[in-house]
C-alpha cells in the first residue's frame, strides 16, 4: 500500500524541483500541497517564483496576490507583485 505525501515532503520535492529549473514539475506539486493545506501563503509565493521564471507573469501575479490576501505584510510578494504590474 502506498503511502499518501505529506505536506512537507510534497513542498520539499517542489523545491528541489525549482533548484533544478523544472519550473513545471514544481508547480505541478505545489498544487498538490495546495490541495492538503489550500491557504499556505508560502507554497503560493513559491508558485509565484516559479511562474515568474517561466514568464506567466498573469499566473505569478494571482499567486502574489493570493499571498497577500492571507499575509497582508509580506513584502516579498508585494515587491514581486509591484515588479510584475509595473512590467
Amino acid at each position: 500500500m502506498k503511502k499518501k505525501p505529506e505536506l512537507n515532503d510534497l513542498i520539499e520535492i517542489a523545491k528541489f524541483n525549482f533548484l533544478s529549473s523544472r519550473y513545471e514539475a514544481a508547480i505541478n506539486i505545489w498544487k498538490n500541497a495546495l490541495k492538503l493545506s489550500p491557504n499556505n501563503p508560502q507554497i503560493y509565493y513559491n508558485m509565484g517564483i516559479a511562474y515568474e521564471s517561466l514568464n506567466n507573469l498573469e499566473d505569478a501575479k494571482i499567486c502574489f496576490q493570493k499571498v497577500i490576501e492571507l499575509q497582508p505584510e509580506n513584502k516579498q510578494a508585494k515587491e514581486h507583485l509591484e515588479n510584475i504590474v509595473g512590467a
